[in-house]
């Protein structure tokens, strides 16, 4: 906390960092609210449809929580990236608080994109993981093979590239994103 001082110079003279030895900010914005209280709002998402969903920090809690073990299962550490080619949802929210989970790094990428700048960026990356849906899969059909996956997702297997995810494979739609 910042002291009480109107001089705005010796504010700055006494200011430090307080920075912690250990910090996972995944576990300070989720986890910390669900102990408190599970069913308090943590989001509230206006569907296209017009259809409002109220999500609590119980449901975001648990949903990271599923999606940071898959990832740890298939070989998602600290210090990892794992690339994110969604729409916008609450499912991405939980995405990028489970990797946040684990000390792995979010790659957001955009649908937007076209396939030579989505090749690029998962070439060069050194993303070890993309979570995707079918949305994704057929926006990136030109630099990936989608298959079938799990749960009606998309598995994805990168062809050459530099970064670590060349030939490697990952898995995506675990939570039927």
């Amino acid at each position: 906390m910042l002291p009480q001082l109107r001089d705005y110079d010796e504010l700055c003279r006494r200011f430090a960092w307080q920075i912690p030895a250990r910090y996972n900010i995944g576990i300070d914005v989720c986890d910390r609210w669900a102990a408190a209280d599970p069913a308090r709002p943590a989001i509230i998402h206006a569907r296209p449809d017009g259809q409002v969903d109220t999500l609590g920090y119980g449901w975001l809690k648990q949903t990271s929580d599923r999606l940071a073990n898959v990832l740890r299962a298939h070989g998602v550490a600290r210090g990892d990236g794992v690339a994110l080619l969604l729409p916008q949802s609450p499912e991405v929210i939980a995405a990028h608080i489970a990797i946040y989970k684990l000390g792995a790094v979010a790659l957001p990428l955009a649908l937007l994109f076209g396939v030579d700048a989505l090749a690029y960026r998962l070439g060069n990356s050194g993303a070890k993981a993309l979570i995707t849906n079918a949305q994704g899969g057929r926006e990136g059909r030109g630099s990936a093979r989608p298959a079938a996956g799990p749960e009606g997702g998309v598995q994805y297997r990168w062809r050459g590239g530099r970064g670590a995810c060349a030939g490697r494979r990952a898995r995506a739609g675990l939570l039927g994103l």
